[in-house]
């Protein structure tokens, strides 16, 4: 795992540690719980059906719930896709200038994962009542639980859901978690993530070699 990945996990723990801290008393204890260490791992076993989307995100989650796609892509290729990204919203003068709050940034990857889940056009009742058992019995809380039920109710809109983001970290952290979220096998699945990378400005080349990094490391995981 990259140094930079790291040092991205551990500011974002760091940080969620200190919120809920100065805010346990407001409610935001469950959600700092999907923030601790194996919380994307363990919430994309019950949310994604397949295989080696899962597993690829337990990998590469270990840390904390946001994964960052220098892990498959490297470093040098990872910064040269946050140019792009950059240049692709130059018309946007605060674009980059401003971070989103580390529990909002949490809840719209929650979001990312339970879209990610319906892309293909649903998830049906027995699905949905397993992962509301399943959720329930991790014990997030009531504010977590309420969180996916509502993302889960939400009618699927990448647009929406790229509302506010405010710089090509988050851009690509949110369009790359959603690639390996999604094995593409559906026509609805890559509408989605086309409908996705339209919104958050991601060049079209950088869309493809981000499915051609995510496609390698799937590659590399244990049968």
């Amino acid at each position: 795992m990259s140094n930079w990945l790291q040092q991205v996990q551990k500011m974002l723990s760091n940080t969620a540690i200190g919120n809920a801290g100065a805010k346990a008393q407001g409610g935001s204890e469950g959600l700092s719980k999907m923030l601790a260490p194996g919380a994307l791992g363990g919430l994309a076993g019950m949310l994604i059906s397949n295989k080696s989307s899962r597993n690829l995100l337990s990998k590469y989650g270990k840390n904390a719930l946001v994964i960052g796609g220098s892990a498959a892509a490297g470093v040098l290729l990872w910064n040269k896709y946050k140019q792009r990204v950059r240049e692709a919203h130059q018309g946007e003068p605060e674009f980059g200038q401003q971070a989103t709050p580390v529990d909002q940034r949490a809840e719209r990857l929650i979001t990312a994962l339970v879209f990610a889940a319906k892309s293909d056009g649903h998830i049906d009742g027995e699905e949905r009542k397993a992962i509301e058992q399943n959720i329930h019995q991790a014990g997030y809380g009531e504010q977590a639980e309420a969180m996916i039920q509502q993302a889960i109710n939400r009618p699927l809109d990448p647009h929406w859901l790229a509302q506010g983001i405010k710089n090509e970290e988050e851009a690509l952290e949110l369009y790359f978690l959603s690639c390996a979220a999604i094995d593409v096998d559906h026509f609805m699945e890559r509408s989605y993530l086309k409908e996705l990378g339209d919104a958050l400005k991601i060049p079209v080349d950088v869309r493809e070699d981000i499915e051609k990094d995510i496609r390698a490391e799937k590659e590399k995981l244990p049968s």
